[in-house]
């Protein structure tokens, strides 16, 4: 008899091997199996496979069950996945509390997704406090664990001044950040911030990024 894990594996190797058809319905079977005996990163996955489709029919419901039992796990991808179900109105009533607090415990596990969300929802007051602090707080955290979007969002957060004074050279910077870590959209606002900068600002804004790459790379 097969464990859990073991299940897991097989499946997933299916999945990568196959393009769709007979392969991809038996994968979606053995992710099943392996989550209904307690695997959770099975149940993440089927519950994404239930979500959209992949091997077996749409079922939002079911797509939440399972992301249920591995956000109950501890899972942090299936903590953020269940909240963002709560978020949109996914296989359930939106709301938008229960999302910001699922998305709260998958940031503690430092699932960028989550944190992206929540920067975004302390900004605006969403489901929760309006926490301008927060949300940079966790847009930090989120760009210092190299994901683009949340250091993006930071230099909008600090060039727009939203929770503080408008501060081009840590907006400028925070973009410089985003694009080296692959966010494109960076480059039109650096071009939008260098045509109101000084050189000197601009020197400074650099200065800046070189700090924040090392301070991450130490």
């Amino acid at each position: 008899m097969p464990t859990p894990q073991q299940l897991f594996e097989n499946a997933h190797g299916l999945m990568a091997q196959s393009s769709g058809g007979s392969e991809l319905v038996k994968a979606a079977e053995l992710m099943a199996l392996a989550a209904d005996q307690g695997h959770s990163g099975a149940a993440n996955n089927y519950g994404a496979m239930l979500q959209h489709g992949r091997g077996v029919d749409v079922s939002l419901v079911g797509a939440r069950r399972y992301y249920g039992l591995a956000a109950d796990s501890g899972l942090p991808a299936g903590q953020f996945n269940l909240g963002f179900m709560f978020l949109n109105g996914l296989g359930c009533e939106s709301d938008l509390h229960q999302a910001r607090a699922l998305f709260e415990l998958a940031a503690e596990g430092d699932d960028t997704d989550a944190l992206t969300h929540l920067g975004r929802m302390a900004m605006v007051g969403e489901g929760g406090p309006q926490d301008f602090t927060a949300a940079r707080q966790y847009w930090q955290k989120g760009a210092d664990l190299g994901d683009g979007r949340c250091a993006f969002n930071l230099g909008i957060a600090c060039a727009g001044g939203h929770g503080s004074a408008p501060d081009f050279v840590h907006g400028y910077a925070h973009f410089m950040w985003a694009l080296h870590l692959g966010n494109a959209d960076a480059q039109a606002e650096m071009s939008k911030l260098a045509r109101v900068m000084s050189d000197e600002e601009l020197a400074a804004a650099r200065q800046v990024t070189v700090h924040l790459t090392e301070s991450v790379s130490a």
